[in-house]
């Protein structure tokens, strides 16, 4: 939590801007992580890992014992294995990921109340439910409240996992986690959350649905005289096409003109002194975000290189 910090002569900055006088010391309050915001979101965050965690477990139950993903993933000796384990889990992630990816799209581009709710200007975009207003962009705070939810849970649940317990990913789960959690703490960077967090993970939704057709092809999941044989590899067309096309939108050209925003922006906070009146103690981590968003921009290009490696291949067969 981030108070106003003390002036130096006797009064203190309220949240509004203005001064009050006070006889007390004027030594910088010193913020909490145990914010209202935290509080607030706290039943919502507890019963996330409560939900994935059951939603696992009673999909992989329900699921048939016989349920054959493709021989990639299983064992050498043992090529008919079940991975129904994997299954649960990519349901899980695409619960997650529709949740922060839909709400951050639909805060940005159909309400568009992440650029009308709070003021466009630096502290405005960064510092906008510390100005005394109150909390202006609450799908925020849900988006922010997913992240930890999901990226949580999923770096948890990835360490039984070969197949997404890698460097790369596990590294950035633990990124993502802090940012959504030190935004819930210290109570900024509502709307730069809602694009970050929230509106690049839009294409995350057709991503988990592809890698659920990679570890299980359609044939292996519905006999040939089904009439869902001729539609799934349809879906699966479909759900690629629109990871690549969203990919690029959102978390290439988008995220570098949202970051370039976020760099200036955050210099001029640092430059005028904002933090240590609105928020002092959280310096590092407006450095962190602009730092985290370089090299996770840097990331998602490296990723692009992939999926286009990807295309060529398709195309060339």
């Amino acid at each position: 939590m981030c108070e106003p910090a003390a002036s130096k002569s006797n009064g203190i900055t309220q949240s509004n801007g203005t001064y009050a006088a006070t006889n007390k010391s004027n030594n910088n309050p010193k913020p909490t992580l145990i914010s209202p915001t935290i509080r607030r979101m706290l039943p919502l965050i507890t019963s996330g890992y409560i939900f994935n965690t059951i939603c696992y477990f009673a999909v992989k139950a329900l699921l048939p014992n016989n349920l054959v993903g493709s021989p990639k993933y299983c064992p050498e000796n043992n090529p008919n294995c079940s991975r129904s384990d994997l299954f649960a889990f990519q349901v899980v992630s695409f619960i997650n990921l529709s949740a922060m990816g839909l709400v951050g799209f639909y805060t940005f581009y159909i309400s568009k109340r992440a650029t009308n709710a709070v003021p466009q200007t630096p502290q405005g975009r960064y510092l906008a439910h510390l100005l005394g207003k109150g909390v202006l962009l609450p799908e925020a705070d849900y988006v922010n409240s997913f992240i930890v939810i999901f990226q949580g849970w999923d770096f948890v649940a990835s360490l039984f996992f070969e197949e997404h317990c890698t460097p790369i990913m596990m590294t950035h789960h633990a990124l993502a986690f802090i940012c959504g959690f030190f935004c819930l703490a210290y109570e900024v960077n509502p709307y730069y959350a809602v694009y970050f967090g929230g509106v690049s993970e839009f294409s995350s939704i057709f991503l988990a649905v592809s890698q659920l057709f990679q570890y299980f092809p359609p044939s292996t999941l519905v006999a040939t005289s089904s009439s869902l044989a001729s539609v799934l590899p349809v879906i699966e067309t479909f759900c690629q096409a629109m990871f690549t096309i969203t990919f690029f939108i959102f978390r290439i050209v988008g995220w570098a003109q949202k970051l370039y925003i976020l760099i200036s922006d955050g210099s001029y906070i640092i430059k005028n002194g904002l933090l240590k009146r609105y928020c002092p103690g959280s310096g590092w981590f407006l450095w962190y975000l602009m730092s985290m968003g370089v090299l996770l921009g840097a990331l998602q290009v490296y990723w692009l290189e992939g999926i286009a490696n990807k295309i060529l291949e398709v195309l060339n067969d």
